[in-house]
């Protein structure tokens, strides 16, 4: 009797070194092939023009796996988008590390992040524009990646009160508020206009909460 007829694991349900099973890795395989079809289509045509038909036939899948994967076309862009922002969001973190003084981690990593996405293609910028301001599909993914985003911000501002750098008037949260807020805002600015300067804005956002809320 084989393993699977006695009630014991399959060899497909069976972990490999890395401790994702066959099954498992079986999945992430077809994500990946979904993915990468929709992001090349999405450099051709646009993700508006882009249909869900469209990209089962370049990922050369069948009709239900797509939908295994993704209910919508929505959530798989939503996918790929927070895949990118979780990227720039490591970017943000390196950066957090490489700075010990709050007032160059703040410039530090917001600069940088502006920079990644100064240099990507149009269509991961309507990608993001849909991710930072559509209703649709989860929002578990965007709020996990807010929170992330917000607790880095949290503990720099944190530092810089037990530093005595942070001007007084306000607590660290309210502080904590402001350079989120600016952030997200500029980075609205940035999907929604065209040529918009990202690079320079972010370096003028510093500049304020620099002067309004450290220590000068």
């Amino acid at each position: 009797m084989n393993e699977s007829a006695s009630g014991k694991d399959s060899s497909a349900d069976k972990a490999d070194d890395s401790g994702v099973s066959r099954i498992e890795r079986r999945k992430l395989e077809f994500r990946d092939k979904i993915t990468s079809a929709a992001t090349r289509l999405f450099e051709q045509n646009g993700v508006a023009e882009t249909s869900v038909a469209s990209i089962i036939k370049e990922a050369d899948i069948a009709h239900k796996t797509f939908f295994n994967h993704f209910p919508t076309k929505d959530h798989l862009l939503l996918h790929i988008a927070s895949t990118f922002s979780g990227n720039a969001y490591e970017v943000f973190r390196e950066g957090f590390k490489k700075q010990t003084d709050p007032r160059k981690r703040i410039e530090y990593c917001l600069v940088n992040v502006a920079k990644a996405l100064d240099a990507v293609s149009p269509h991961y910028k309507e990608l993001l524009n849909f991710y930072l301001i559509s209703g649709t599909g989860s929002n578990d993914l965007r709020r996990e990646q807010q929170e992330q985003f917000t607790a880095v911000i949290h503990e720099i501002i944190s530092d810089a009160k037990s530093q005595g750098l942070l001007q007084e008037g306000n607590t660290v949260e309210t502080y904590t508020d402001i350079v989120v807020g600016i952030c997200v805002s500029t980075l609205l600015n940035w999907s929604l206009e065209k040529d918009f300067p990202i690079v320079a804005k972010m370096k003028l956002a510093i500049k304020f909460i620099n002067n309004s809320i450290f220590v000068t």
